[in-house]
C-alpha cells in the first residue's frame, strides 16, 4: 500500500472517530443539561450507528456488538453476501445499521472474523484480504 493510500485511510478513520465522538459528546451534554429522559433516549437511538445489539441473541448479538464497538473497522470491509446489489449497502457496517445482519450468516461471520483478527493486531488490509478469500465465493 503506498503512502497516499495509507494517509487517506488514516484520514478516513480519524473522520469516523471524530463524527462518533461528536455524536456521543452532543448526546452526553444534552443528558447532563436537560434531564429529558425519554426524549433523550429516543434521540440517542436515532444517533446510533447500528441497531441496538440487545435486540438480538447469540452470535447475531455479538456481531451487532462488534459493529457498535468498532464501526470504523467494519466500515472498511466489503460484505460478500450480495447486499451491495440487493440492499445498496456500501460496506459491512451497513449490514448492522438495519436488520439485514440479523438474517445473514455471511455478515455475522465476517464481523466476528474481522473483530478476532483486529484483536490480534492484524492490519486492516490483511483482514480485508482474508475476508475476501473466505467469503467472496458466496
Amino acid at each position: 500500500m503506498n503512502k497516499k493510500k495509507i494517509i487517506a485511510l488514516c484520514a478516513g478513520v480519524v473522520g469516523v472517530i471524530a463524527i462518533a465522538y461528536a455524536g456521543y459528546s452532543s448526546l452526553h451534554n444534552r443528558q447532563s443539561t436537560t434531564g429529558a429522559g425519554d426524549a433523550l433516549n429516543n434521540a440517542g437511538q436515532q444517533l446510533r450507528v447500528t441497531l441496538d445489539p440487545k435486540r438480538f441473541q447469540g452470535d447475531v448479538r455479538q456481531a451487532y456488538e462488534v459493529a457498535e464497538r468498532d464501526p470504523a473497522l467494519l466500515a472498511q470491509m466489503h460484505c460478500y453476501c450480495g447486499c451491495d446489489h440487493q440492499e445498496g449497502h456500501k460496506n459491512l457496517l451497513d449490514c448492522f445499521r438495519d436488520d439485514h445482519g440479523s438474517k445473514c450468516a455471511i455478515c455475522v461471520g465476517e464481523a466476528h472474523d474481522a473483530d478476532a483478527m483486529a484483536a490480534r493486531g492484524v492490519p486492516v488490509d490483511q483482514i480485508r484480504d482474508t475476508l475476501r478469500a473466505r467469503y467472496a465465493g458466496g
